[in-house]
């Protein structure tokens, strides 16, 4: 890393060798982030889970609340792991090379764990209500696979163009964008695919339940369009 860097720029870089105030990792910064990881993927799918956010409210609400909700925890968690609460945006880190393997793979069992966690305290609140929370496509099951693909396609070049070096000085934005393009995201998918964008959002409420039906929709569409948009930005856009 360039000894002309300031401490900020030293931050694009936080997720993965290099700590906030640019020493190497000695274990504790791990630990951090995956904390961090745990903590906020609990709380996005716990927060997912509430009526608002449900099946039975009307579709600009749910837009409206997820992209609210994302907001807040990115702003939250964003400077001590980059907020990623997702296996296909932990996934575009690893192969755009923004984290290591073993950290990659660490944040995404740290999500994995949380998620169950988050799923755990909703259901409990709402009296263990059966396939509660749970993703389910709306007509036919290969229009909804691709559109979570083509969705969690966009939102992860929203991440990718954020963890570019030359959109540093509009970080600050950050949180408010990315939950805009939660909300436009849900609003385009909503009716057909559920608008989960993440494998986990999905996983937990259907390991609870039990409820399996098309679950694979929700791995196959958001990591094969994570994977595509990586593949994308870094052959055509990202500076080499």
């Amino acid at each position: 890393m360039s000894s002309h860097l300031k401490p900020c720029d030293v931050v694009q870089d936080l997720a993965g060798e290099y700590t906030a105030i640019g020493k190497k990792d000695n274990g504790v910064e791990t630990w951090r982030i995956l904390t961090s990881e745990l903590v906020a993927t609990a709380m996005l799918v716990f927060l997912s889970c509430l009526p608002a956010c449900g099946e039975s409210s009307p579709l600009l609400t749910r837009a409206v609340a997820a992209g609210l909700t994302v907001a807040l925890l990115v702003q939250c968690f964003d400077h001590v792991s980059g907020a990623h609460m997702n296996p296909a945006i932990s996934l575009a880190a690893v192969l755009s090379s923004r984290v290591s393997m073993a950290r990659g793979v660490g944040m995404m069992v740290a999500q994995a764990i949380g998620s169950i966690a988050g799923a755990l305290a909703a259901v409990m609140l709402n009296n263990g209500k059966s396939a509660y929370c749970v993703t389910m496509p709306n007509g036919v099951v290969w229009r909804a696979a691709a559109v979570e693909a083509v969705c969690t396609c966009c939102l992860t070049l929203a991440n990718l163009s954020a963890w570019d070096i030359r959109n540093q000085r509009w970080h600050d934005s950050w949180p408010l964008r990315v939950g805009l393009a939660v909300s436009a995201l849900t609003l385009a998918a909503g009716e057909i695919s559920g608008a989960s964008f993440n494998p986990l959002r999905s996983f937990a409420p259907a390991l609870l339940s039990g409820h399996w039906d098309h679950h694979w929709i929700y791995w196959v569409g958001p990591l094969g369009g994570a994977s595509g948009a990586t593949a994308l930005y870094v052959a055509l856009w990202r500076l080499h």
